[in-house]
């Protein structure tokens, strides 16, 4: 194989209208990851050869302005030592499935993204809850629940018209309080049926 040419190195620009990644780019990581991808098959002489073409290349990239806090230079170079240390021990070709900082690495980044998309989902639980909860405070649809509520245990009709106004008021005066009035009133209607049908039986 013959010795890989230097790659020239740009500035990355985001493609414009690119969504914005949730966490930045580790561009240290993916200077690692091409390595690996253009290491995978060889010797331990090619990989000592690529390795120079990186050190030459990051020694041109030193003074380019815009490269002078690049991560992926030195990441690179870093990966390339490890793997051409790697190769002059055991010998054969290069393959990351062998290669057990790589499986370390991406057993991280699976654990990683499981926990992440167990906060996700923790969250968006979090948003619904909390707007079931304003939804239920709502004075419209508060209301319309303690009329129901009433009308189901049978005490609607026998409220008198300050009662009802009453009632009627409450959802606007103090949510919380229409709130936990109304399932007071469908957990004593619940236990009373309860207690009606073990007395029948």
């Amino acid at each position: 194989m013959s010795t890989p040419a230097p790659r020239s190195r740009r500035l990355r620009v985001p493609a414009p209208g690119a969504a914005a990644p949730r966490q930045p780019v580790d561009q240290a990581k993916v200077g690692r990851r091409a390595v690996r991808r253009r290491a995978t098959g060889m010797t331990a002489t090619e990989a000592a050869a690529a390795l120079e073409d990186a050190r030459l290349q990051q020694h041109m990239d030193r003074d380019r302005e815009g490269l002078a806090d690049d991560e992926r230079g030195p990441a690179e170079v870093g990966e390339w030592e490890r793997i051409a240390q790697l190769l002059a021990t055991t010998g054969g070709v290069y393959d990351p499935a062998a290669d057990a900082v790589v499986q370390d690495e991406l057993a991280a980044d699976a654990e990683a993204d499981r926990v992440q998309q167990l906060q996700d989902e923790q969250h968006r639980q979090e948003q619904e809850a909390e707007a079931a909860g304003r939804a239920a405070l709502a004075p419209d649809v508060l209301r319309h629940a303690l009329l129901g509520t009433l009308a189901r245990i049978g005490l609607l009709d026998s409220l008198s018209e300050d009662g009802q106004a009453a009632v009627g008021r409450l959802p606007e005066s103090d949510p919380a309080a229409g709130l936990a009035f109304n399932a007071l009133l469908a957990r004593a209607y619940e236990a009373g049926t309860q207690a009606r049908e073990g007395t029948a039986s």
